[in-house]
């Protein structure tokens, strides 16, 4: 650590000690979706000094996301979200080693998009890539995290987190949670007794979805919701890497 890293990031030191900080620093997390919780789960670790992120999104920044997501700006519409990302992660932390992939993931290119790192945290909301990334991060990450469904939810107070198998309340993860038993061969539940764990990390709301209170597709979102899935995240990801 330089001198201005030692002011910039002197109150991680004073909470997890020299030690700590510098094993932030060499550590390396991999975050696929950068929307209205993956934005924010990047915002968090950069100001925690973790020294190597890599972002991968290819989607775009559109006006519909201003009310969740953090690069969402007038004057950034229309542009690749982890560019946006990437310049403010620069700006918090110049001396972050940061790698910018504006692709959406597919079973194709899998093993070249994700790279070897310490920990792989799973934004995406599409069922079928978020399964696969889950599936098969495991070859990549020493620890594995996904964000549940934060939609038409309103309540952050019921933001949780458990191992995959326990999740309950969450249909994204339940989703999830089925295919990746029919189709990677996750341990299956037996009746009457605990399920085995599936060692991959969730966070997710047991709230009931509230329906659309207006016109138009899908669920209404909130970002005091979205935001408390990934500082939940964050935390639960900072603590993996103190602990290794």
């Amino acid at each position: 650590m330089n001198t201005s890293d030692t002011r910039r990031f002197g109150g991680i030191s004073r909470l997890f000690g020299s030690n700590g900080l510098e094993k932030l620093s060499q550590s390396h997390v991999v975050i696929v979706g950068v929307g209205g919780v993956g934005s924010w789960v990047a915002e968090a670790l950069a100001r925690t000094a973790v020294g190597r992120l890599t972002l991968i999104d290819g989607d775009t920044v559109e006006e519909s996301n201003t009310n969740r997501q953090l690069p969402a700006l007038d004057g950034c519409y229309g542009r690749k979200k982890v560019d946006v990302l990437g310049e403010r992660i620069k700006a918090i932390n110049p001396q972050v080693e940061l790698e910018i992939k504006a692709t959406f993931l597919s079973a194709e290119n899998f093993e070249e998009l994700i790279p070897a790192c310490d920990v792989l945290i799973d934004c995406i909301d599409s069922l079928q890539e978020k399964t696969l990334l889950v599936a098969r991060a495991k070859t990549k990450a020493r620890y594995v995290l996904t964000s549940g469904g934060a939609g038409g939810k309103v309540d952050a107070s019921r933001v949780a987190f458990d191992d995959v198998a326990y999740v309950r309340g969450d249909s994204l993860v339940a989703a999830m949670r089925t295919k990746l038993r029919k189709e990677y061969g996750f341990p299956k539940g037996r009746a009457g007794s605990k399920p085995e764990r599936f060692n991959i990390g969730a966070v997710y709301s047991d709230e009931p979805v509230r329906a659309s209170q207006d016109q138009g597709e899908g669920f209404g979102v909130f970002m005091a919701v979205t935001a408390t899935f990934a500082m939940k995240l964050a935390q639960v990801c900072v603590e993996k890497l103190l602990q290794s």
